[in-house]
């Protein structure tokens, strides 16, 4: 039985991190974009935050990703107005919610602080398409250009897509563990991590000659950048409970690939039991 397509968002330190690691001329964003069974897609706010924040070839490449139909961008206006084909104008208490819990899930104060003014205008009653989006961009003003709001829009995007498509949403995301953490245990949402990315390369057969360039450049990046990181951490269950371990990074692959490890739904790689662990 074939299975269903599954919807991904990609979110903007994934597409930034996924352009700087590369092999020859390729970069492992396009490694990603050409996994088997997968619908990609982004918030328009991820267009605007590599704008201000990336690095121009990561800009080029998801313009040039976008206009060619392999990333399906989504703006608000979008949102709504697909939403709305489907709800009515409950579309924008729907989008309110989920506008609501991604700030609770990620920045519990963002809500109260930037966005009561779209309360109140949803109490008014006179709700229109234009109005509604006009008040949201005149709260997001009020936000500081350094504050993070990408995930937030991106758990947006993942909630609409489920009500519009009635499907779960993945997220390839970023390596910050406090907002993989918030997709897949706070809204449940399994998220796909750049070292997943390399587990994930194993699992659809591609061979660690294949992909080992690529991880050579993932290891580089790490080790030559301003603070050189030089191992990561990934779950081990000992005594009892899985505790995170630092292991190093530059055996990592190799351990990948001697599959010594599985994908967790929160992005990080756990160990696989062996026979001698007990429960």
């Amino acid at each position: 039985m074939v299975e269903p397509t599954k919807n991904a968002i990609l979110d903007t330190d994934f597409i930034s991190k996924a352009n700087i690691i590369q092999s020859g001329n390729s970069v492992l964003a396009d490694e990603v974009l050409s996994f088997p069974g997968y619908r990609f897609f982004c918030h328009q706010k991820m267009v605007e935050e590599l704008g201000d924040h990336g690095t121009r070839p990561s800009q080029e490449w998801l313009a040039k990703k976008i206009a060619a139909g392999m990333i399906d961008s989504y703006s608000d206006e979008r949102i709504i107005r697909e939403m709305r084909e489907q709800t009515g104008n409950n579309c924008f208490s729907y989008y309110r919610s989920f506008l609501k819990n991604g700030c609770d899930l990620f920045h519990r104060d963002f809500y109260p602080s930037h966005f009561e003014a779209l309360d109140r205008y949803l109490e008014s009653g006179n709700l229109t398409g234009k109005a509604f989006l006009s008040v949201l961009q005149t709260c997001e003003g009020t936000i500081g250009h350094q504050e993070s709001y990408g995930e937030i829009k991106a758990f947006v995007l993942s909630q609409a897509l489920k009500l519009l498509k009635g499907t779960d949403t993945y997220i390839f995301c970023s390596d910050d563990f406090c907002a993989r953490q918030g997709f897949a245990n706070g809204a449940l949402i399994p998220c796909i991590s750049i070292l997943g990315v390399f587990l994930k390369m194993k699992l659809i057969g591609k061979s660690m000659e294949e992909v080992q360039p690529f991880f050579h450049s993932f290891v580089r990046w790490c080790t030559e950048r301003e603070n050189p990181q030089t191992h990561v951490r990934v779950w081990e269950f000992a005594s009892g409970s899985d505790k995170r371990v630092r292991v190093p990074i530059s055996t990592l692959l190799t351990e990948i690939f001697d599959g010594k490890y599985q994908a967790r739904k929160d992005g990080d790689l756990q160990m696989v039991k062996n026979e001698n662990t007990t429960a």
